[in-house]
Order: C-alpha cells, then structure tokens, then sequence
C-alpha cells in the first residue's frame, strides 16, 4: 500500500486489510479515488476561505451599521431634544409612549413620571381640570386632529396650547397608535387678543367720532340754517345801500362756513369708506349754470374773468352722480379763483371718446394765478395740507379741498393730474366716464329758471306742504319762505303732532324733522306709512335734518322716507327741490 494515498484512504484500506496482490490489481482505481480526495480537500479549504472571508466581511458591514444607527438614533435624540415643542407618541389607550424633553419645559413634569400614563392626567383645562374629553380614542373617526385651548400647568400658571394628533395606520390598514406635538401659542394668542381688543377699541372709536360728528353737524348746521336762511331773507326785503354789503358779508360768510364743516364731514364719510355715489339722470347743463352763478360775482368782484365752454357735441343729460360732480367743480374752481388776482379762471369740457352709451369727458380747470411750485405738487393733494404754510392765513380754506375732489375721483375711477408753473398759472383736469341719459330735452328744461327771481315763480303755488320742526328760528325761517312762494302750509312742534296732522289732513307732501321731542321723525313717518289713510302711503315725505351721520340714509329707507334735504338749505336749491319732488309725484 503506497505511503502516498490520502489519509482518509489509507483508513479504509487499513479497515479492509487487503494483500499486497490484490492492491496492485486495484492500484489504478485507489490511484483515482486518492486524487478525489485530495481534490475535495482542495475544494473544501477554498469554501472555508470564502466562508472565513465572507463571515469577516458580514461582521464588518453589520459593525458599520450599527455604528450608523447609534449615529442616527443619536441625532434624532439630539433634534428630538433641540425641539422647542413636544413632540409624543401615544398607544391605543392614550398613554404616552415617548415624550421629547421639551415636555418638561412645558408643563413642569418629568417624562419618566409620565411615560406609560394617560395623557388627560396632565393635560388641563383652564380650571385645571383632567382633559379626558380631549379626544375620542375608543371609537377614532379621524386620521389628524387639531385643538387649541387654554391650560393650566403644574405651576398653576395658564397657556394656550395647540394640540395635533395623526393616527399611525399598519400595512393592514389597522390603528397602531398616535403620533402628534404640542406648541405653545400663548405669544400669538396674546397678540390676537390684543389685535380683537384693539379692533374693537377701534370700532367703538370710530362710532364714537361719527355720533361726536353727527351731533356737532346738527349743533352747527341748525344755527347755521338760521342764519343763512335769514341773510337770503334780509337780501330778497330791499335793504338800504348801505345795508347791502353788510348782507352780502353775512351771506358770504355763514356760507363759507358751511363749507368748511361739509368739508370735514364729506372727508371724514370718504376716509372711512362709507360715501356711496348716487346713479340718476343729471343735466349737466345745470351743474355748469350753477357752478357759473355760485363764482360769477365772486370773480367779478376780483376783476378776473370766469369762462365755461363745454364741446357743443355733448349730450345736455348723463346718468351719475350730479352732486359729487358739482363739488369737484365747485372746488377746482373755488381754488382758481383764490389764487388768482388777474387775469382768468377757464373751464373746458371736451369730448375725449365715444362709445356705445358712454361718453369720455375730459374737465379742465385752468387759471392764471400764483402757480405751485414742483416740489409742493404732491403736497396740496395730503388732507388739511397746503403749499405753503401761511396759505391758509392769507387766502382761507382747510386744505381739505383738493384731497376730496382726488379721493372722489378716485371712487369714480379717475384721477386728479396737474400742471403747474410758479407766477404762470396752473392747470387742473380729470376724465369721467359718463353713461348717455334717456331723459329728453324736454325734462331737462323743465326744472331750470331764473335763481335770481325763483321766490317770484308761483311753481308751488296753492300747494299744501306740513312740516314738523321743532326749533322755533327754524320755523321762522321756514316759514317766511314757504309764504314768499305761496305754499299753503303747517307746522308742527314734534313728531307726535305730525301724525296726527297727517291722520286728519291732506297733504302734497312732509317735511319731517328727524331729532324732535315726543316722537322723532323716523317713528312719526313710520306711523304715518302704516296708517289707514292710502294717500300717506305714497305721498312724498323728505327727512329736512341738520344730521348728517353715516347710517342716516340707509335708516331712511326703512322708516318710509323717500330721502333727505339737508340743513342748512340754499332757498334756490330748496325751491327747485320740492319743485322737482311735486312734479315727480303728479307725473306718476
């Protein structure tokens, strides 16, 4: 047997104890099998060596990671730690499951003492009571949720909390638990409150400023009233010469004065978004005749020229807002005249562009007067705001004007430009989009007449006219004009006594003082529409008032008054009101 063969060979040779002679016949196929073994030893120490290398390498990678998750697990808690609000987890019975370190800062508690415990034993409410309605775990309709409360913390002190909630679903689509954070939002609740606090001081400070406007309106306007009524009295009875111009004194200037406090009062219902413009047929023909009779004598007076020329292509009727158009007007032109000593004041109406129904007009005001210099244009348009500081001083005026006429254009989605140059003149315009008015020439005609002599016209003659007024120069003023135009009319003291007058009586319409004793004017007109008479259900009634608050327009409606005069009246525009109110109810 050959000292050569394998070991594992030479062992089962060995067992089977062959001769010499029987090993030589088989020596060929011992020689085969010897050099499998050796071949299977070969093969096995290479699998040993991969495997020895392969076990190493296993070792390694999973060294590597759990290197890495220690790393990661460690940010996390570092993040998890950093975090200023909590951050929870919480099982299926609501009992906390982790807690970041954040918790502690927040409520005072441990999160050792917490862990495993319902969240409810240290969420309060602000009696400090247990939060067990916070959330419903035992039959979860949501997947998120979020509430914000006020909580008292273990130091008896009180925060507001938001409280979110996310329900952790398994791939089965089964509720494993929750997931969510609490943030503490005291900070922005106390600014909240404090902007709802502020809000509120705001608005009980505004309705304040519009009583406190709306009664000075009707304090100053009711004297007023009296005092313009009784100058235009006093002008119509033939003064003396010498008279005259204390007259036209007294007249110019209770006017003014009017002026100013309609001023205020217009920028203050501007600035607080609360004018509304009005849509009704106008003639513009009659807002340039009255803008030529309000300044005629005044620049005649300064020995300046007044020139209005309109585009002979423009309709003598339009839809909008005569009144707010005539203020514009009246103050561009106002203000040209003032600054101006010699020369002229010029309005120019020109049609820009046609269009359907609407009419593109452009208005330029130009005068020849002091100018304003480039670095104050901006300036005279800022409210109470003039070019130079002793304008006022010199020439009058609240600095209100320009910065309503812009702000009123504004509204009808136009704008104020100008051109100026210092010791030259300057140069106003703005363009208005107009809608083309079905009214007829006819009808525009209608109301016009000569101002000078309207308390001659007998238009109201024979009509029958009750006005309920308390203040007793008001009715005296009232009074001598309604008997210069022949109107057959009573008075009455208050409310109260208006309706039974109107109950009794016939009448071609009411004036109706809104602030009297007894009954004011909204209930007495109310009680008048409601009665049985039909004739009061549909005869005119005019609230004739001194006020001029925000919601004033808006209650008469509900009241059943068809609209308001305001005190201090001019005697023309008055004449020419209840001229148009009358004619108005016989042509229905």
């Amino acid at each position: 047997m050959s000292n050569n063969y394998h070991r594992l060979l030479k062992r089962q040779l060995k067992k089977i104890d062959l001769d010499d002679s029987t090993l030589d016949l088989i020596a060929p196929l011992l020689h085969q099998v010897d050099e499998a073994y050796k071949a299977y030893d070969c093969d096995l120490e290479q699998v040993e060596n991969v495997l020895e290398k392969s076990s190493q390498e296993l070792f390694q990678t999973n060294q590597q990671l759990k290197n890495s998750v220690e790393s990661i697990s460690g940010q996390l808690s570092k993040v998890a730690g950093n975090i200023k609000d909590v951050i929870f987890e919480m099982d299926l019975n609501g009992n906390w499951s982790y807690l970041n370190p954040a918790w502690r800062k927040l409520t005072g508690y441990k999160v050792k003492d917490c862990l495993g415990k319902p969240y409810y034993q240290f969420l309060k409410d602000e009696q400090g009571n247990d939060l067990k309605n916070l959330i419903d775990l035992r039959t979860p309709n949501f997947k998120t949720i979020s509430k914000s409360f006020k909580s008292q913390i273990i130091t008896g002190e009180h925060k507001w909390l938001d409280f979110s909630l996310k329900v952790i679903m398994s791939e089965d689509g089964n509720i494993e638990g929750y997931i969510g954070a609490i943030v503490d939002i005291s900070k922005i609740k106390e600014t909240e409150l404090a902007l709802i606090e502020a809000k509120e001081k705001e608005s009980m400070a505004n309705k304040a400023k519009d009583e406190f406007l709306t009664t000075m309106s009707h304090e100053i306007r009711t004297p007023l009233n009296a005092v313009i009524g009784i100058s235009h009295l006093l002008l119509l009875e033939n003064p003396k010469p010498e008279q005259l111009e204390n007259l036209s004194t007294l007249k110019h200037s209770s006017e003014h004065l009017l002026c100013l406090v309609n001023d205020i009062l217009d920028f203050n219902k501007i600035a607080s978004g609360q004018l509304e413009l009005e849509e009704r047929d106008f003639s513009l023909n009659q807002v340039l005749n009255g803008l030529g009779s309000i300044f005629h004598n005044t620049a005649k007076e300064k020995d300046i020229r007044l020139l209005i020329k309109k585009d002979t292509s423009i309709p003598k009727t339009f839809i909008g807002d005569s009144t707010r158009l005539s203020q514009i007007l009246t103050n561009l032109v106002s203000n040209a005249i003032k600054f101006t000593e010699e020369g002229k004041v010029k309005v120019d109406i020109e049609v820009l562009e046609v269009k359907e129904d609407f009419y593109f007009l452009e208005f330029v005001i130009s005068d020849t007067g002091i100018g304003i210099p480039e670095d104050k244009k901006d300036k005279i348009f800022l409210s109470f705001a003039q070019a130079n500081s002793d304008t006022t001083r010199k020439y009058g005026g609240t600095g209100l004007g320009l910065a309503i006429c812009k702000r009123l254009l504004e509204i009808m989605d136009s704008d104020l430009e100008l051109e100026s140059e210092v010791g030259k003149g300057s140069t106003f315009s703005f363009k208005l989009k107009l809608q083309k008015s079905s009214m007829t020439d006819h009808q525009e005609d209608i109301y016009s007449f000569d101002a000078k002599s309207f308390h001659e016209q007998d238009n109201l003659k024979g009509t029958r006219i009750l006005v309920a007024e308390d203040n007793k120069v008001n009715i005296m003023v009232i009074e001598k004009f309604l008997s210069k135009w022949q109107v057959d009319f009573e008075i009455a003291e208050n409310g109260l006594i208006a309706l039974n007058k109107a109950l009794e009586n016939t009448y071609d319409m009411i004036l109706m003082d809104l602030q009297m004793p007894v009954m004011n004017g909204f209930e007495a007109s109310k009680a008048i529409r409601d009665s049985n008479n039909p004739l009061n259900k549909v005869m005119p009634i005019y609230a004739l008032s001194a006020s001029t608050g925000m919601d004033i327009k808006n209650q008469l409606g509900e009241y059943g008054i068809d609209g308001l005069i305001c005190k201090p009246f001019n005697p023309t525009e008055l004449f020419k009101t209840l001229t148009s109110i009358l004619q108005q109810k016989y042509i229905q």
